[in-house]
This record gives structure tokens, sequence and C-alpha cells, in this order.
């Protein structure tokens, strides 16, 4: 940044009620993420596996069908492309299979619609209402910090 110049960087936290229907979750996604933009936010955080409602809480095989690979994602498809239409950076959460793994992660978007990597959720909590440990592995990507348009920015332990 040039000095003398000012920049500003206005965060924005998203969180709603899930359904269980995919698709109703991105359009609510996508009408909070405009509200946000709307409202001056350029580094828009939608809350953690936003796709359904949060399934950790009790123990079932058939939730494993929830997880998607990382590559071709659906729905980082879609917040890459509304992110480049608004000019916002947005990390992504997902449920992602790889292999014969599955992790709870987060795509990290620039304002350009690019995506600049990936990281994989290593605190995972077990206890109580939180049965993460039978759904996700550790993450093995490391603590990373993305240099964004508008910051750099990192995902720590947990998510938010």
């Amino acid at each position: 940044m040039e000095k003398g110049k000012r920049r500003e960087v206005v965060v924005s936290a998203l969180q709603f009620a899930c359904t269980d229907d995919v698709s109703t979750n991105l359009a609510t996604a996508e009408r909070l993420v405009r509200a946000a933009h709307g409202k001056g936010a350029n580094i828009i955080l939608i809350q953690e596996l936003f796709e359904g409602y949060y399934f950790c809480q009790a123990q079932r095989e058939d939730f494993f069908q929830r997880a998607k690979p990382y590559k071709d994602h659906p729905t980082i498809l879609k917040m890459q492309e509304l992110a480049k239409e608004l000019g916002v950076v947005m990390p992504v959460s997902f449920f992602e299979e790889a292999n014969n793994a599955h992790y709870n992660s987060i795509a990290i978007i620039d304002a350009d619609g690019s995506d600049l990597g990936l990281y994989r959720k290593s605190h995972i909590p077990d206890g109580p209402g939180y049965q993460e440990k039978f759904y996700f592995n550790p993450g093995d990507t490391g603590f990373k910090v993305f240099q964004t348009k508008f910051a750099k920015i990192g995902v720590g332990k947990g998510f938010y």
C-alpha cells in the first residue's frame, strides 16, 4: 500500500438457520452476502458448514454422503462467481472428501473470484452435541495465511 493511502477493511460474519436443502441454504447465503456487501463489507464470512444443518450432533454413516471433493466443488464454484461479481473476499466452509479421509475445510476466495487455497480444520471437538471426530480427520494443511485483495487473513484453531 502506498504511504499515506488509507485502506478500509470491513468484515462481516453471517449466520442463519440452515435447512437440509443445499440450494435453499446457498440462496440464503447469497442474499446475506449481497446485503453485507451493500453495507460496505469487503471480507464476508459465511458460517461453518452452511450447506445444511449442523449434522455433527449425531453419529450417522449416511451423513458422509454430504462430503464432496475440493476440486470442482459446486458450492465453492458458485461462491467464486459471487465473490468476483461483488469484488469481495469470501472464506467458504465445506465438508470435504479427499481419498479415504473427510475434513471440515475452508476455501479462501479472493475478490477476483480466484481460489487462493485450502485450510483443513485441525482442532476437532468431540463431546455432547459436537461429534465432529466421528466425521472429520484432523487437518493436514497446517495454519496458513492468505494474501487477499483487502488484507492478509488466516483461519485459526477452529473456524470462528
